[in-house]
């Protein structure tokens, strides 16, 4: 697909790209054919951007853009003497243009650029520390029922729901996402759904998006080894809800953060309350709740109650916070002026995203769920969850990423082991971090030792924990999800959480 995007524009100079960007207007009316971040994507006639990373500048790598053909470079206006030492040494070679407040105003300039593309359809943008990336892919799913196609931008990959291309961030940096959604216009493709994630929020890779609706999951502990704090990690994620006043808004109104978003934003944007509260939700005159919830072994049952109606629901889907999850997606259905008795259908024929909560069953095997799970918080609901679809006993197999915040690590450990019976520590994702370090903190969370293993082969203590379970119980197997490697030092090894699975439980897919 990538390879698709670099020509989704119409005709631009380089005077009409700056314009209102408080640069010089003595600017050339040079052709511009591309715009890029990274110098290795740079091809002729393009605009190298020289933006201030968190371990360099830009600026180092200028010449080699230049020498891949950029016609000009921009760079932020406030910049060092070493930055001045480097463009003196550019500018017989290529026009460079330092733009104040640079960063702020690249989704402008991308925009500008791709002539506007996320006007021309409909956005949803879906942010929380848990589910965004089941709540976008459910809201897509449902969207390709009701027109035929849809699009996603998240964990997973990018693209046509059915044909995704594999991304390496969450959020794509700002300019790759408004090439994304060029050629979704060019494709015929009307709605997408993306995960906008905290560091996606505070990095501006969203910038310039028109996002018709914003949706809140939750919020708990995460990413505090970026944000170096629980409140400086919510005001990123609330960035997505306050920066403008027109989007809609679908908020989890039984999570704390939900609520305090709807108190300051209830006299100004549209909002959609969902969760399993009447009281709360029936706040705002735009409504989903669900009440009468039945766990089976394959699905939920319950009663969708709305401002626009109700009707009895069963989703292929396990753990109650997939009602959540599925009430978010019914928002956005809505809002989008989809039918109510088609909305239901559609949410009736969702189904589990790789990795989130994936159940798999073999006759006289244990049940077993892979679920992405890493923070506490979601590990503690993943486990209340499979708790309601099992007889039997639940073992937990989980482990910490290395390199990562260190504190909530133990935290993980007394969750697994007070929902748990059985608790299998292992590797996650070392990275660079000593894996038997990783372990000694996770231990710091355990009181009792006898419902204590610990495997630091991944593989071995996934097959120790089926191996050992009787078909009533349960192996919640947790933190990787759908990734198909390990990163061990600074090498990426082939592994499947998925994959070891089903070989022990003998399931050929």
């Amino acid at each position: 697909m990538m390879a698709a995007l670099k020509n989704n524009h119409s005709a631009i100079t380089l005077k009409q790209l700056l314009s209102g960007l408080s640069v010089s207007d003595y600017l050339p009316e040079l052709e511009v054919k591309g715009l890029a971040l990274d110098s290795r994507k740079v091809e002729q006639g393009y605009v190298f951007v020289a933006l201030e990373g968190q371990f360099d500048h830009g600026l180092a790598y200028a010449e080699a853009a230049i020498s891949r053909g950029a016609v000009a470079v921009l760079c932020d206006a406030k910049f060092d003497q070493y930055c001045q030492q480097i463009l003196s040494k550019l500018m017989s070679r290529a026009i460079c243009v330092p733009v104040r407040d640079l960063q702020n105003k690249l989704g402008e300039m991308a925009g500008k650029f791709y002539g506007e593309p996320s006007e021309k359809i409909f956005v949803c943008g879906v942010t929380g520390t848990d589910g965004k990336t089941s709540v976008s892919h459910f809201i897509a799913q449902a969207m390709n029922q009701a027109y035929g196609s849809a699009a996603v931008v998240g964990t997973l990959g990018n693209g046509l729901i059915n044909n995704l291309q594999e991304s390496s961030h969450t959020t794509p940096d700002v300019i790759s996402l408004h090439q994304m959604m060029s050629d979704f216009c060019l494709r015929g493709v009307e709605h997408v759904a993306m995960e906008v994630s905290s560091h996606g929020l505070d990095q501006k890779r969203s910038a310039g998006i028109d996002f018709d609706v914003a949706v809140l999951t939750n919020l708990s502990r995460d990413h505090l080894d970026y944000h170096g704090d629980v409140e400086s990690y919510k005001q990123a994620k609330k960035k997505l809800f306050t920066e403008s006043n027109e989007k809609a808004l679908v908020l989890n109104i039984d999570d704390s953060f939900g609520a305090e978003l709807y108190a300051e934003r209830k006299n100004i944007n549209p909002i959609w309350l969902y969760g399993l509260d009447e009281k709360r939700v029936k706040q705002s005159k735009l409504y989903v709740y669900a009440t009468g919830i039945q766990n089976e072994m394959n699905g939920i049952s319950f009663m969708l109650k709305s401002s626009e109606g109700a009707s009895q629901v069963s989703i292929k889907l396990i753990g109650e916070f997939n009602v959540y999850n599925a009430l978010a997606c019914f928002c956005v259905l809505l809002e989008n002026g989809i039918n109510f008795n088609h909305a239901i259908k559609y949410i009736e024929n969702l189904h589990t995203v790789p990795g989130r909560m994936e159940l798999f069953v073999n006759e006289n095997k244990p049940s077993v769920v892979i679920d992405y799970a890493h923070t506490p918080e979601a590990l503690s609901q993943a486990l209340i969850n499979v708790r309601k679809h099992v007889a039997g006993k639940v073992i937990c197999v989980f482990g910490c990423g290395g390199d990562r915040d260190t504190g909530k690590r133990p935290l993980m450990a007394q969750a697994a082991e007070k929902l748990s019976d059985l608790v299998i520590i292992t590797n996650d994702n070392p990275r660079t971090e000593s894996p038997e370090k990783i372990i000694d903190d996770i231990k710091q969370g355990i009181i009792n030792e006898l419902k204590l293993i610990v495997e630091l082969d991944r593989e071995k203590a996934i097959q120790h924990a089926i191996e050992m379970a009787t078909s009533d119980d349960l192996v919640l197997i947790a933190g990787k999800g759908h990734e198909l490697y390990q990163v061990i030092g600074n090498e990426k090894i082939a592994f499947s959480d998925r994959k070891i699975a089903l070989l022990t439980l003998g399931v050929h897919q």
